[in-house]
């Protein structure tokens, strides 16, 4: 790992705790002193075994893997901090900070270790008794080494994600929500700056909800969103010589619109369904798709205080362009094909937690990642499947 990425976890690890001891013995001062206020903090260790049946995520194109399939077990760790604090009436604020990192045990695939940094911060106003404005920003980074193979290089997941927000919520009618948001990206993708990209984010969101002291609770959702990608990289083109795809003129421009909808109902069982519609249009030949998720979510308690939770999303995309397959000796490096969208896949995931003591969590999680239907792409098939077993510590004040 490079020791950059070990200075930024380094410094989330120690300023965690650190948070967390300085609200602890300002809450013992003020208990001492008198009332105190409504701060809330907590602090999460997880440690974890994992078995990872496609390490480097390879698609079979023409009947070949690139980079080929490789199965690996690892291990994950994860320590993460939450504060909240009610500053003054109706003005509250909330932080959060998750340092990560997940190591193979094979030494062949050590290039796909990864260590993870992840903040938050948010201040929430109330304005009257129907509206609240919320300004709130997150920070995730990635960090994976380099590789000396160009077709595991070009997938490298290194990326940095930065993104302000504000958010107007209003009370539209009893049990209505409406909220109003703006935000602003950039992201930095690592292994080709092609694909870095910015650009404002607008959306729309309606919930509903009705709570029945003698029945279930209902929740609906609706919203809209569009959002305008600005890359760093050209578009591509396929006027080029010989024929396939090259870099053109004018650089990259995406445009995203999405629509949602969801309902869940929950009772001694939770059940939610959603359906999500994304368009994108690309001036980049071969960008412009359409893509349907339809999303499934279950859990249930079981026997011995088990709960058992499974979520599925399943992806169909129709894309605009009929794109050639393209090179798989050079893992699409000069072709402009890697794409942080890549890990748009159809998935399947099954939870099984179980809680030891009051802050002791036993977790178990299968994940199926797979390719349904993407018409006109140059994609294959794809098969991922990961099993973890996690044990998770949590003190909470």
């Amino acid at each position: 790992m490079r020791a950059g990425a070990t200075t930024t976890i380094g410094i989330a690890i120690v300023a965690i705790p650190a948070l967390l001891a300085g609200s602890a013995a300002r809450a013992e001062d003020e208990a001492a002193a008198g009332p105190v206020d409504n701060e809330r903090y907590a602090l999460r260790a997880d440690v974890g075994v994992e078995l990872d049946s496609n390490v480097h995520r390879s698609e079979v194109v023409g009947g070949v893997a690139v980079p080929p399939v490789v199965a690996s077990p690892l291990q994950r760790f994860v320590l993460s901090g939450t504060l909240s604090d009610d500053v003054t009436e109706g003005q509250s604020i909330s932080l959060a900070a998750t340092a990560a990192a997940k190591v193979f045990d094979r030494p062949s695939v050590a290039e796909e270790n990864v260590i993870v940094a992840q903040s938050s911060a948010a201040w929430r106003a109330a304005l009257g008794a129907h509206a609240r404005l919320v300004g709130s920003g997150t920070y995730y980074e990635a960090f994976q080494r380099t590789s000396p193979i160009p077709s595991e290089d070009a997938l490298r997941r290194d990326f940095r994600s930065i993104m302000p927000a504000l958010q107007l919520g209003l009370i539209a009618a009893p049990a209505v929500d409406v909220t109003l948001g703006a935000s602003y990206r950039w992201l930095v993708f690592k292994s080709d700056h092609d694909f870095d990209f910015q650009g404002p984010i607008a959306a729309l969101d309606l919930r509903w909800a009705r709570q029945d002291p003698s029945g279930p609770e209902w929740e609906t959702g609706a919203g809209v969103a569009a959002e305008r990608r600005s890359f760093g990289g050209p578009a591509l083109v396929d006027t080029c010589t010989p024929p396939g795809l090259c870099p053109g003129y004018a650089d990259r421009v995406d445009d995203l619109l999405a629509a949602h909808v969801e309902t869940t109902r929950t009772g001694r069982v939770l059940l939610g369904a959603g359906y999500t519609l994304q368009y994108t249009r690309s001036n980049s030949f071969g960008d412009t798709v359409t893509r349907h998720f339809v999303t499934l979510r279950f859990a249930t308690p079981l026997p011995f205080a088990t709960t058992l939770a499974a979520r599925a999303e399943l992806l169909v995309a129709f894309y605009k362009d009929h794109v050639p397959l393209l090179s798989t000796t050079d893992g699409c490096a000069t072709t402009g094909c890697t794409s942080i969208d890549n890990e748009s896949r159809s998935s399947a995931i099954v939870d099984l937690s179980r809680p030891l003591t009051d802050r002791l969590l036993l977790f178990a999680r299968y994940t199926l990642y797979f390719t349904q239907l993407q018409l006109n792409a140059p994609t294959g098939s794809y098969l991922r499947q990961t099993l973890l077993l996690s044990l998770s510590y949590t003190y909470e004040k």
